[in-house]
Formats: structure tokens, C-alpha cells, sequence
């Protein structure tokens, strides 16, 4: 039996979402249990992430949103295990992965600035700035839970336009209890527009801004020259291929949904595959951001690789018996090399003469 779209999006997301958990937590122990003194700098910004990615990759495989647009509307909807049970829940499931989503996007230009001020400025004199900062950012992530909670609240008079989308873009409406409620608005209206102005701003500004400070950066090692200490080279040389990497898939990620509804929307057009696609392209950040940092720096390659082969690591030691009677076979690797070269002697003969079992086996037991 075929898979239809709606099938195939809810067994996808449940597969990317359960690798995102599993990542997540794995990068999260490798963070606290094997960072060295170098990459100790960077712990906390690289905890933060793992635990925006964890946060979302939850809500993420309870929810599993699904966003479709058409006929100038942007519709939003539940496609998960939790989905269809009441509008109050699914506002609120949306909502959680909305704002966490938005917060991962904002978190990356942060962390550049960080590592800017980090060296470039004097922290001593950079306190207010950094304070600013944190301010500037709990601030504009406010503004986006509220107009987040804005956009995702149930309105009844939104269904029956709700169902003229789902039709559209060839969806199948109340498939096994999901995505029974909708949400959105159209693009033209109140709601819609500080909405798609508020994610076309920060995907966009977060591109300029990570370049700004890579150029910064760039700039200000040439000045400086080469470092003193190979380690804290090659320290700074990791954090910059994992943040760049760890930037460049959920800004992309986030950038192609905007942009691809918006062009929906100046042309009337509704793919339902498109959508499901774009949208399903979300939950790459929270698989590909993990394993980029096991990648990236080479304290937790090391380590990721052994935990994986602990396994077959463990099976190639030989463990020490605990019982006083010993094998023939143990006893002779255990003595020591003058028994050794006796020929045509037992293990218990040396030069003709019979060797103490008191003494051979404290010799075998050490």
C-alpha cells in the first residue's frame, strides 16, 4: 500500500526528530564529561545550543508542525502524536516550537558576537556591551513570543478557509484525529505581516551579521599574526568550521520556508509535496548541528568514536580470574623466564628439581 503525503511526513519527521534526541543527549554528556581545557572557552555556548536543538527536537516529535499556504492565507497545523486533541493544546504545542525555533535562529548571530567581543575587544572593558547585548536579545525574543502567540491563536472563523487550503494543496484533512485544528492568517492582514516581517528579518540580519563578524575576525588575525600556541590555534580553528557549519544549515533552513511561502503568496500558487518538504527541512537543525560538533572538534571525535567502539574494545581485554586454582596454560605465561628455559621439563621441574607449588602460585596470582 502507498504511502500518501500525509503518511510520509508525519513517519519522516518522527525519524528525524528521534535522531535529534539521541544526538543531543550523546553531545550533551561528550560536552560535560570530555572537554578539554581549550575547547572550555566555548563549553557554554555549545551547551546552550545542544539544548535549544534538544528542546526543539521534543516539542518537534510531540507536534510535528506542518505549515501550508494557499488562496493568501498562511496555514498552520499539527501533524504529530499529540496533535487533534484540543485547540488549546495544539495552540500551545505550535506556539513552544515557533518561539524555540526562532530563539535557535537568533542564537547563532549571538554567538558570533560573542566570539567577536571574545577576540577582538578586552572583556574588561566590554562589560556594558555584552550586558546590552543579552538585553537587546531577551527583548527581541519577547517581541517574537508575542507575536508567535499572536499568529497561533484558535479562531473558528478560520477553519472553513482552513479546509479550502488542506484542498488546495492536496491534503488530506482529519487523517487519524491530526491536524483536525488550524491556525495562520493571511499574509495581507494584521497578523500576518509583523509574522513574515519577523522571520524574513531574522533569518536575513543573522546572515549579514554572521559575515560582519567572520570578516571582523578574519581582519583581526592577520594583524595579530600567528598565535604563540598551536593549541589555542587549533582550538579557535574548531570552534570556527562547528560554528560556521552549525550557521550556515539553519539559516538556510529557516530562510528558504520564508521566502518560499512569500513567493506563494504573490503568485497563488500551493504545492502540497513543496510544502511538506520546506517544512520538514525545520528538523535538519537538530540533527545536523550535533553532529557537526562531534565532527568539528576533535576531543569529542575521539571520544564519540569511543563509545561507539566500546563494544569491541572491551571483548580484546583479557580479564584477570579470581580463582586461586590456576589453568596449566596461565601458570606458564605467569613464571618467570628461568623456567622458561628448561627443555623436556614439566611446568613443576626446573634442573631436575621440583619446583615449590607455594611459591608459583603467588607468583602467578601478582
Amino acid at each position: 500500500m502507498a504511502l500518501d503525503i500525509d503518511q510520509a511526513h508525519h513517519i519522516t519527521e518522527t525519524v528525524q526528530h528521534s535522531f535529534a534526541l539521541f544526538f543531543n543527549i550523546v553531545l550533551l554528556y561528550l560536552i560535560k564529561s570530555y572537554s578539554t581545557f581549550g575547547v572550555k572557552l566555548y563549553k557554554y555556548l555549545l551547551t546552550i545550543d545542544a539544548l535549544l536543538d534538544l528542546s526543539l527536537a521534543a516539542v518537534g516529535f510531540l507536534a510535528q508542525p506542518l505549515a501550508l499556504g494557499g488562496d493568501g492565507y498562511l496555514i498552520l497545523t499539527l501533524n504529530g502524536f499529540f496533535a487533534g486533541h484540543s485547540p488549546a493544546l495544539d495552540s500551545l504545542l505550535y506556539t513552544m516550537f515557533l518561539f524555540i525555533m526562532h530563539t535557535n535562529i537568533l542564537w547563532i548571530p549571538v554567538q558570533f558576537i560573542y566570539r567577536y567581543r571574545l577576540l577582538c575587544k578586552d572583556d574588561n572593558q566590554s562589560k556594558r556591551i555584552n550586558v546590552l547585548i543579552v538585553v537587546a536579545t531577551a527583548a527581541y525574543s519577547l517581541l517574537a513570543l508575542v507575536i508567535i502567540a499572536w499568529v497561533c491563536e484558535y479562531r473558528e472563523e478560520l477553519q472553513p478557509f482552513g479546509q479550502n487550503v488542506f484542498r488546495l494543496n492536496k491534503w488530506p484533512q482529519h487523517k487519524n484525529g491530526r491536524h483536525q485544528f488550524v491556525f495562520g492568517c493571511l499574509v495581507t492582514e494584521i497578523r500576518g505581516i509583523p509574522y513574515m516581517t519577523l522571520w524574513a528579518i531574522t533569518a536575513t540580519a543573522s546572515i549579514f551579521i554572521v559575515v560582519w563578524c567572520e570578516r571582523k575576525i578574519a581582519r583581526h588575525f592577520r594583524q595579530l599574526g600567528r598565535p604563540t600556541h598551536d593549541t589555542t590555534q587549533k582550538m579557535h580553528k574548531e570552534f570556527h568550521r562547528a560554528l560556521l557549519a552549525m550557521a550556515i544549515c539553519p539559516l538556510i533552513t529557516a530562510t528558504i520556508p520564508v521566502y518560499y511561502f512569500i513567493f506563494c503568496f504573490i503568485f497563488q500558487l500551493s504545492i502540497g509535496w513543496l510544502s511538506a518538504m520546506v517544512t520538514s527541512m525545520l528538523s535538519l537543525i537538530t540533527v545536523f548541528n550535533p553532529l557537526t560538533t562531534v565532527i568539528c572538534f576533535r576531543c569529542y571525535r575521539q571520544n564519540a568514536i569511543r563509545l561507539l567502539t566500546c563494544g569491541t574494545l572491551c571483548r580484546n581485554v583479557v580479564k584477570p580470574t579470581s580463582s586461586l586454582e590456576m589453568t596449566p596454560a596461565s601458570l606458564e605465561l605467569s613464571l618467570p623466564s628461568e623456567p622458561q628455559q628448561a627443555s623436556g621439563g614439566s611446568l613443576n621441574q626446573h634442573d631436575g628439581a621440583e619446583v615449590d607449588q607455594n611459591t608459583i602460585r603467588p607468583m602467578a596470582l601478582e
